[in-house]
């Protein structure tokens, strides 16, 4: 009976110790006050990569013929594309697709004939001359479709650099703020965590457009104009900062 009352009586003197030094942990733990904030930088820069896909289908009464009509409408974009100095590594194949049409005809699908249709996305690293471009390809061939215009920087990876900083600033300058406000003043980073970012533009472009210019019509009265607005960088972040 004695030996059971020191093993309990040893078992209680751990268990107040171990807690001793876990509250002594968590006092220290908790003696440098910190403050998390987030901090968010936004930066705008100009357009001067535009990136573009662009189709042709053809139907007729066999894959072989629809295929040579394809051809030789893609041949001509190919043509038109290198003239405006677009290198084959900015041109890809993105679809090429051979199958049978079908149309809703009497509430029955009808067969129509056989279809050959192909896709190239197009990156144009000359964007003042792609209204022209766009011009030239209208008035050169009919029933291409023109889609998913959308603009880019290559100043993108730098204006990223400088959000980042501008993110950091941020929320640097609320820690200062909340640290005056508790008589304090801001010490190291504890931590540091990218949230969310984005790269978009404020006016987005993302056109569609089907040419029907018959190869004999005359010229356009109007040149294609193609507003592009503004791109932005934004990164936001979160901070611990040790306060002192």
């Amino acid at each position: 009976m004695r030996r059971d009352r020191k093993i309990t009586a040893l078992l209680v003197a751990l268990i107040a110790l171990c807690m001793l030094v876990s509250c002594s942990s968590m006092a220290n733990s908790n003696s440098t006050p910190t403050v998390q904030v987030s901090g968010s930088g936004v930066v705008n820069l100009e357009a001067d990569i535009v990136k573009f896909s662009i189709s042709v289908e053809e139907v007729d009464s066999t894959t072989a013929l629809a295929q040579q009509s394809a051809n030789k409408k893609m041949a001509t974009i190919l043509s038109i594309l290198r003239e405006f100095g677009i290198e084959d590594k900015d041109i890809s194949t993105t679809a090429l697709n051979f199958g049978s049409s079908y149309e809703w005809i009497n509430n029955n699908y009808t067969k129509t004939g056989e279809s050959v249709s192909q896709s190239v996305y197009v990156t144009m690293r000359d964007i003042e001359n792609f209204p022209s471009i766009a011009d030239s390809l209208g008035k050169a061939i009919s029933g291409f479709s023109f889609n998913n215009v959308s603009f880019d920087s290559s100043k993108r990876e730098e204006a990223t650099s400088l959000a980042r900083e501008r993110a950091y600033e941020d929320a640097l300058s609320k820690a200062q703020q909340y640290a005056k406000c508790s008589s304090l003043q801001v010490s190291d980073p504890i931590s540091i965590s990218e949230g969310s970012s984005n790269y978009g533009s404020y006016k987005y472009a993302n056109t569609g457009a089907m040419f029907m210019v018959a190869e004999s019509a005359a010229a356009p009265d109007y040149s294609t104009e193609v507003p592009m607005g503004l791109l932005s960088v934004t990164v936001n972040v979160e901070v611990c900062f040790a306060l002192k």
